[in-house]
């Protein structure tokens, strides 16, 4: 991930079984970051769908909109890193799946305004940015999100 090169697999000692949970109304797609530090898509969600995974502990697992490419979040975070499979047992002695919800990261006003916008104006050259009537800040910070999300296609 060229924005996070630290962020990766290590080994595979500790495994940890999760239950992944869509609880957004848009479709997620779910990723593995590999040891190189690279998304490997596991899979997509579709709306309050959910997977089962094996995976383990030092294993990171990166979720985005499948639409926007915007991160989603787990636990107010936009990285999940499993626990341990001997943390998952109820109270009754039984192992269970770690239950993981994805949700839409907490945004300011401003920065849901810049996705939505963003969106709209997905198709349309950068110059056109210019011109809308909003401050110049912020067409400055809708451009580089534009080019960001061009360049990740």
């Amino acid at each position: 991930m060229d924005h996070e090169p630290n962020l990766r697999s290590e080994h595979s000692e500790i495994r940890s079984f999760v239950l992944f949970r869509n609880t957004t109304e848009r479709e997620v797609d779910v990723y593995w970051v590999n040891y190189s530090s690279k998304l490997i898509h596991y899979t997509t969600l579709l709306s309050q769908a959910e997977c089962m995974v094996n995976t383990y502990v030092t294993h990171p697992w990166v979720f985005k909109d499948k639409q926007s490419d915007e991160r989603m979040h787990v636990r107010h975070q936009p990285v999940y890193l499993p626990e341990p499979w001997y943390t998952n047992f109820t109270s009754a002695g039984r192992l269970t799946r770690k239950e993981i919800n994805i949700h839409f990261p907490v945004r300011t006003l401003k920065e849901n305004c810049l996705w939505r916008i963003v969106a709209l104006l997905a198709d349309e050259e950068e110059s056109s940015l210019w011109s809308l009537e909003i401050p110049r800040m912020l067409i400055q910070e809708l451009a580089v999100r534009k080019k960001n999300k061009v360049r990740k296609k």
